[in-house]
C-alpha cells in the first residue's frame, strides 16, 4: 500500500535498519520519504497484519528528456525474507507505474548478490547493459561492508511481453541446455576449502551471441572468509562485464545449477527492443497489497539498494 501518514514513514526507518543492518544515518529519512511521496515519488509498504515488514521507495526521473521510474529501495525486515514480500512489492509498484503511463524502472543492484540477480533478471525480467564502477563508494550497512560498490543498472521494461511472462513464472532454460547449444562460459573458477569459488580466468574476446558468466553463490559469505577474495570477484566481473556490455551483449537471464550450487548470468547480443514487445491491453496482476500474500512460487531474499 501507499504509506500517507507520519507514523508509517517512521515505520519504514525500522524496517530498512532490520533489512540492510544499518544505523540511522545509513537510512533514508521519514522527511524525505514523505516529500517524495508528495512530489512525484511512490513509497510503498507491505504489511503483516498492522506490522510493516518491507518498504519500496523510488522517483521520478529523466533520461534525454523521456520519462522512468528510479526504483532506489526494496526491503524487507529479516524476520520475513524469503517469503514472497519483496516479489509483491515489485508487483505493486509496476501496476502504478502502468497507471501512471509510464514504461521504464530503472534500479540498480550489486551484481555479485545472487539473490539479487535472480530476483531482478530471471523473476522479474530486468535486463542489464550498464555497469557502475564503485556507485556509492564505502557503505557501512551488513551486505556492502568492506566491498567495493560496482553496480548493474537495471532496466525493468513493465509493458514488455518478457516482464509478463517472467512474473508469470516462465520456465528457465537448463546449463546443460545452454552448453548443448554451444553456449561458452566467459570465466572459469575453481572450488575452495570453505565452500566458495574464486574466478581464475577469463575470456574477453569470445565471439558467439550468448555467454555464461559465473557469479558466486554467495559473495557475503566470500566477505567473510576474505575481504581481498570478495573484492578480487568484484574487479574480475567489473573486467568482464565492461568488455562485453561495450561490444553491444546484455544479461537477459540468470542460471542457476544446483547440482554443482552454481550459478551464472546468460548475455545476449541481439539488441532487446522492449518497447515493440508489447502489443495489446496490459493485464492486471496484482490487485491490491493489505499484507503479505503468499505465493507458491519459489522466493528469494530480496534486500536491495535499487
Amino acid at each position: 500500500m501507499r504509506l500517507s501518514r507520519p507514523e508509517q514513514f517512521a515505520e519504514s526507518v525500522r524496517v530498512q535498519k532490520s533489512a540492510w543492518g544499518q544505523d540511522v544515518s545509513s537510512t533514508i529519512p521519514a522527511h524525505l520519504l514523505i516529500a517524495a511521496q508528495h512530489h512525484g515519488g511512490l513509497v510503498l509498504g507491505a504489511y503483516d497484519g498492522r506490522r510493516m515488514v518491507g518498504v519500496l521507495f523510488g522517483i521520478t526521473a529523466l533520461d534525454n528528456g523521456r520519462q522512468y521510474h528510479y526504483s532506489h529501495i526494496t526491503g524487507v525486515a529479516r524476520s520475513h525474507q524469503s517469503k514472497g514480500v519483496g516479489f509483491r512489492l515489485k508487483l505493486a509498484q509496476r501496476e502504478l507505474i502502468i497507471k501512471r503511463r509510464q514504461s521504464l524502472v530503472k534500479w540498480t543492484y550489486d551484481p555479485l548478490q545472487a539473490g539479487n540477480a535472480y530476483f531482478n533478471i530471471r523473476k522479474l525480467g530486468a535486463t542489464c547493459n550498464t555497469y557502475h564502477r564503485d556507485l556509492y563508494g564505502p557503505l557501512d550497512d551488513s551486505l556492502n561492508r568492506g566491498r567495493l560498490t560496482d553496480r548493474f543498472e537495471a532496466e525493468w521494461h513493465v509493458n514488455s511481453k518478457r516482464v509478463r511472462e517472467r512474473i508469470r513464472g516462465s520456465e528457465p532454460t537448463s546449463l546443460a541446455e545452454l552448453f548443448a547449444e554451444g553456449v561458452e562460459p566467459v570465466n572459469r573458477t575453481k572450488n575452495t576449502s570453505y565452500g566458495q569459488r574464486l574466478p581464475v580466468s577469463a575470456r574477453l574476446r569470445l565471439k558467439g551471441p550468448r555467454l555464461l558468466v559465473e557469479i558466486p553463490r554467495n559473495i557475503t559469505r566470500v566477505r567473510d572468509v576474505s575481504l581481498s577474495a570478495a573484492n578480487s570477484w568484484t574487479l574480475h566481473a567489473r573486467r568482464i562485464f565492461e568488455n562485453y556490455f561495450d561490444r553491444g551483449f546484455s544479461v537477459t537471464d540468470v542460471i542457476v545449477d544446483n547440482d554443482e550450487d552454481r550459478i551464472f548470468y546468460l548475455l545476449n547480443r541481439s539488441t532487446i527492443r522492449e518497447s515493440a514487445e508489447f502489443s495489446g491491453k496490459v493485464e492486471s496482476s496484482h490487485q491490491h497489497l493489505p499484507g503479505i500474500v503468499k505465493t507458491d512460487q519459489p522466493t528469494l531474499t530480496v534486500t536491495q539498494r535499487d
